[in-house]
């Protein structure tokens, strides 16, 4: 093959790689009225249960992971970066575990992996795959200021760029 022809297919491979994430987004925001996400407990690094009303008023994106999930470990990196971009008062990620080992394997597999701004997270009941409807990981939830589901969103994603970024930054600013 040409360089030429390595160049044309390269660009070919870029274009369609594009679309298709201009596709996903789209059809991720598009859910018509989702239900809202049944109360479940979680916990965070201190043991504490938490739930999603405590993250009532703000914007918040919570995103089912595991350690040994390859696309949820990819895009680790990027919701980092989210949440550091976002004002905390107004919008988190809630980034949940969905492990079976401990928090402390949770925490120390961030920490490994220099992820500083999510706060770790761990569905220690094992109670979101019972109660919440998702095909698999990564799966991610998007709700507005009231707790409503806006957006469900299954796989990985680059969040801290267009078009993630701004439909999260529109939400974040209404």
């Amino acid at each position: 093959m040409t360089v030429k022809r390595q160049f044309l297919f390269f660009i070919f491979v870029v274009i369609a790689l594009a679309s298709y994430v201009g596709v996903r987004a789209t059809m991720a925001q598009n859910h018509p009225s989702l239900p809202p996400l049944p109360t479940v407990n979680f916990y965070d690094k201190s043991d504490k249960k938490v739930t999603l009303e405590d993250f009532k008023g703000r914007v918040v994106l919570v995103n089912l992971w595991a350690t040994w999930c390859t696309p949820c470990v990819a895009e680790l990196p990027s919701l980092d970066k989210l949440q550091k971009m976002l004002p905390e008062d107004k919008f988190s990620v809630v980034a949940i575990s969905m492990d079976t080992s401990s928090m402390k394997a949770v925490s120390d597999f961030l920490k490994k992996r220099n992820i500083k701004n999510l706060q770790a997270y761990w569905d220690k009941d094992r109670q979101m795959p019972l109660k919440w409807k998702y095909d698999g990981l990564p799966t991610s939830f998007l709700l507005d200021h009231d707790g409503n589901v806006v957006a469900r969103y299954d796989g990985p994603f680059m969040w801290d760029k267009d078009p993630m970024l701004a439909n999260i930054k529109d939400l974040v600013l209404k």
